[in-house]
């Protein structure tokens, strides 16, 4: 992604904390001005939201699982056709 998206720009929205665990919910915007998966340069600015579960464990990230609109980037960045619409 810091290839891909050089000028990218992270706002977090959200943070909940309980326990070991923290969610964060995110969206990040960027251009596409490097390859990202592959995926040459478009020069389109996009933006994706997401969210992600870290676990701590003796003060130590122990875990860290994320979940982002992959598709929804996909089709902004042109390789994946939008559903029909109906």
């Amino acid at each position: 992604m810091h290839i891909g998206f050089p000028d990218k720009n992270w706002t977090m929205l959200e943070q909940i904390a309980e326990d070991e665990k923290v969610v964060s919910r995110f969206v990040w915007k960027g251009t596409h001005n490097g390859v990202f998966m592959g995926i040459p340069p478009t020069n389109k600015k996009v933006e994706a939201w997401g969210m992600v579960i870290d676990v701590l464990r003796n003060e130590l990230f122990s875990e860290s699982r994320i979940i982002m609109d992959t598709i929804g980037l996909l089709q902004q960045l042109g390789v994946m056709p939008e559903p029909p619409r109906q």
